[in-house]
């Protein structure tokens, strides 16, 4: 491993550990509602930064042989993380239902969202959060995008056609493609609803992801 790949990991792996402990030590308090929102804060917190260190090669310059050995070393760091995130969450959901808008207030729900959204590993919760936010969205307890996102990410990997163009993937640097979708001429009319804006902005965001 090259000098420069270990000591960004050195430096990932201590931030992993000092969030961690601060997140074990609200979970000792769980049955506390008051204690759910700083703690969903500090479980985003890390599943965000988990997913920013990706930007780490590009920054510091890696070369071709760092590129592949920081991502395939950072990746093998994703699962346990994103696992302890998304069993943590199933505690909270167990203990407390759906963190939602009107209960506890919107960054809650927002946290408690991208946790499930990253929750690939088990297919089946994200589904399971999928029918508990759909009845939400009507009551105004969680935002309308939360389960347009997570509908798209579970129909995209069980094969099927999205619906509102949130998934996709880089086809070259600066392109990103949408996965495949159920009815492209009405997707800016699906997306305004659940408040996304048109599907060409955010393209033209996404080609920025794609290096």
């Amino acid at each position: 491993m090259s000098t420069r790949v270990h000591v960004a990991l050195a430096e990932f792996d201590e931030a992993v550990r000092e969030a961690q402990a601060d997140i074990a030590r609200l979970a000792e308090h769980l049955q506390r509602p008051d204690t759910v929102p700083e703690l969903l804060a500090r479980m985003f917190k890390l599943d965000q930064h988990l997913r920013s260190f990706c930007e780490v090669p590009h920054e510091r310059g890696f070369d071709a042989e760092e590129r592949v050995q920081f991502d395939e070393l950072l990746r093998a760091r994703w699962v346990p993380i994103d696992d302890s995130n998304t069993l943590l969450l199933k505690r909270v959901l167990a203990t407390h239902g759906w963190p939602t808008i009107g209960r506890f207030d919107h960054c809650a729900d927002n946290n408690a969202w991208a946790i499930a959204q990253h929750a690939d590993h088990d297919r089946a919760f994200q589904r399971e959060v999928l029918g508990i936010l759909e009845p939400l969205v009507a009551t105004g307890d969680t935002a309308p995008a939360h389960h347009a996102y997570l509908f798209d990410r579970v129909a995209v990997a069980e094969a099927r056609p999205q619906r509102y163009g949130t998934q996709g993937r880089c086809g070259g640097p600066g392109c990103w493609e949408p996965k495949p979708i159920e009815d492209r001429d009405s997707v800016d009319e699906l997306r305004a609803a659940v408040g996304l804006g048109p599907i060409a902005d955010y393209i033209a965001t996404m080609n920025g992801f794609c290096r």
